[in-house]
This record gives structure tokens, C-alpha cells and sequence, in this order.
């Protein structure tokens, strides 16, 4: 950024010596930059809002998961809670089942068979140990019994307290993902908006370079110790990257910005390949741009200039004379790129052109 604004006020310092009326292009280009600061700022923070979003869905599909982890944990649980309580049923009720048949055998209409028991006793005293013995009996039976049920309502117990734990965690699940559809939906509103911004960010830039490129031009033009030509006169370009096209000129898709028209050819190259000068011309512009990466621009005199989008780096400098073919910088993916290539683009009197009619 602080490259772009030394460019730029240096463009407007060679207006200054060189027209009367800079002050008449300065003024759009100085409005321009503010835009484009503007657009930076709201773009960053849009990007931050998104990283942030992007943070609490991640969080909440961990918990999710988490929960997913002890559902099926407590579920497991619960079905063997079930199958035990089950088994302790049966157990209780066969030993009711068992209990029940002494008793119907001890009691006839509802008193205990005293007679059965005397009848079946050769003395009193042995009377009195088979009447101890049925109440032992009977005693042990109701011991065992209330252990069966005390067994069983602790099962039970357990199985609602885990049947409370699983429905809990099942609230929470849907909560969680609840939430995280709300948080993931003010996402892609986020996401859409900084499309937007950046889409718009682009054409400023686009604008200011023309722009820029357009008053470079035309004080390189106007000064005395300018190599520029008033008219272009070096015949057809010199096609700048080995490589073929990968996006053409006008209308098409763009990965960051959606719809947009394409002020460039895209040439899929290398990385680190050379880039070379498209004519002979004068170094106006070498460094970082913005979505453009690193880039440089070439003054070939006659208000034609020449851009050169996403280099990883540079073989030339502001202010040097190049000649048509020598290498000026090499291929790179710097800035708002997919892969390895070059933009390339004309502008002739700041106005984008497509670079297929020069070359």
C-alpha cells in the first residue's frame, strides 16, 4: 500500500513539473485512492468477521461431535441398563412366582396349615421345630426376594438417570447445531458480502492503475528527458511469458469476484519462467499492487502502456529503459491468484485494450 501511494504521489509530482493544470488529474486519482483505502478497510473487516465465523462453526461441529461421542456412549449404556433390568425382572417375578407357591402350600384360607404341620409332627417339640422351619423358609424367601427388587430398582434407577442424561445430551445436540446453522448462514452472508467488496476493490484498482498509467504516460510524454516517442511505433508486441492462454480478454468468471470482465489475457507459465517486455519502453512502475501482486508497468510512448500482473519478482526498476524481449520479471501467483501465470495488460490513453490486437 505504502509502494502504491509513493507511486502515485510521484506520478503526481512529475504532473506537477510538467503541467500547469495537475491539479486537474490529481484530484480524481487522489479520490480514487481513497476509495480504494476505504474498500481495503471494510474488505479486511469482513475477512476478520469471516475468520471469526469460520472459528465458531469449527467449534460447534467439535461439540457436535463430541455430543455424537456420548450419545452413543449413554445409548449403549442405556440398552445394556434394559437388557439388565430385563434379566431382573424375570428374577424378581420368579421368585414372587416361587414364593407364591409355598405360601398357596402354608396357608389354606388365608391362616397357616397348623393342622398339616401337627399332623406331620411325631411330637410336640418336633411341632415346633417344623413350625420354626416354615417360618425360616418363608423368612428367607422374602430376604431374597426384597434383595431381587432392592437389585431392581436400583437398575431402574440407574437406566432413568441415564435415559435423563441421553435426552439432555440430544438437546444440546440440537442447540448446538442450531446455532451453528445461524452462525454458518451469517457466514455466507459475510462471505457474499466480502465478494462483493472485493469485486469492487478490484475495479478501483483496475481504475486507479489506468489511471495512474494514463498520467504516467502523459508527463513521460510531456518531458524533455523522456525516452517516450509521441506515437508507437515498434510494431507488433512480443508475446511476454512462454505459455498459453489460460483466460481471455472481456467477460468470464472470476474465483474471488464472481462475473467480472477481464481486463487481460492470463498466460499459464512456470513459476520463476521470464517475463519479458512487450516493446521497448520506459520502467514506470515495479512493485506491490494490491490484488495484482507484484507488478510492473512499461511506458511505450503514444499513451500506450503495458502491465504485468503477479510476478514473483523483479529484474528491473523504476525509471530503467528496457528493450522489447529483455527480461523485466519472472512468473509468480502473488496477490489474488490461482496458480503460476501472468496478466498482461495494454492501456492506451489509460483505456483498457485487448492485448490480442498488439501481439
Amino acid at each position: 500500500m505504502k509502494k502504491k501511494t509513493a507511486v502515485i504521489i510521484s506520478f503526481m509530482l512529475v504532473l506537477c513539473f510538467s503541467f500547469g493544470a495537475s491539479e486537474v488529474f490529481a484530484t480524481p486519482l487522489s479520490e480514487l485512492q481513497d476509495e480504494i483505502d476505504q474498500k481495503q478497510e471494510e474488505l479486511k473487516e469482513g475477512q476478520k468477521k469471516e475468520k471469526d465465523l469460520s472459528k465458531q462453526v469449527n467449534s460447534l461441529e467439535e461439540t457436535i461431535y463430541e455430543l455424537n461421542d456420548q450419545i452413543e456412549v449413554s445409548e449403549g449404556e442405556l440398552e445394556v441398563l434394559k437388557k439388565d433390568l430385563k434379566e431382573a425382572q424375570e428374577k424378581v417375578d420368579a421368585q414372587n412366582e416361587e414364593l407364591g407357591i409355598r405360601l398357596r402350600a402354608m396357608y389354606k384360607n388365608g391362616s397357616v396349615g397348623f393342622m398339616d404341620v401337627l399332623m406331620n409332627s411325631n411330637s410336640f417339640s418336633e411341632f415346633l421345630t417344623n413350625m420354626d422351619l416354615v417360618q425360616k423358609i418363608y423368612a428367607s424367601d422374602k430376604d431374597v426376594l426384597e434383595e431381587l427388587q432392592d437389585s431392581h430398582d436400583k437398575i431402574e434407577k440407574k437406566k432413568n438417570k441415564v435415559e435423563k442424561l441421553s435426552k439432555e445430551l440430544k438437546d444440546s445436540k440440537q442447540a448446538a447445531q442450531s446455532n451453528m446453522a445461524a452462525v454458518e448462514a451469517e457466514k455466507q452472508k459475510i462471505a457474499k458480502d466480502n465478494e462483493k467488496t472485493a469485486a469492487m476493490l478490484d475495479d478501483l484498482e483496475n481504475e486507479a492503475a489506468a489511471e495512474a498509467a494514463r498520467l504516467a504516460s502523459s508527463a513521460q510524454s510531456g518531458a524533455t528527458s523522456s525516452s517516450s516517442t509521441s506515437s508507437y511505433g515498434g510494431g507488433a508486441f512480443a508475446w511476454p511469458a512462454s505459455g498459453t492462454i489460460s483466460s481471455g480478454y472481456g467477460w468470464r468468471i472470476c474465483p474471488f469476484h464472481g462475473r467480472e470482465f477481464h481486463g487481460a489475457i492470463d498466460i499459464a507459465a512456470n513459476s520463476g519462467s521470464a517475463i519479458v517486455a512487450a516493446a521497448d519502453g520506459k520502467v514506470i512502475r515495479a512493485g506491490w499492487n494490491g490484488g495484482f501482486g507484484n507488478s510492473i508497468q512499461i511506458d511505450h510512448g503514444g499513451g500506450l502502456v503495458t502491465m504485468y500482473n503477479h510476478c514473483s519478482g523483479f529484474a528491473v526498476s523504476v525509471g530503467q529503459t528496457v528493450s522489447k524481449g529483455q527480461t523485466i520479471a519472472y512468473v509468480g501467483s502473488t496477490g489474488s491468484s490461482t496458480g503460476p501465470h501472468l496478466d498482461f495488460r495494454v492501456f492506451k490513453d489509460g483505456t483498457t485494450q485487448n492485448p490480442n490486437s498488439y501481439l
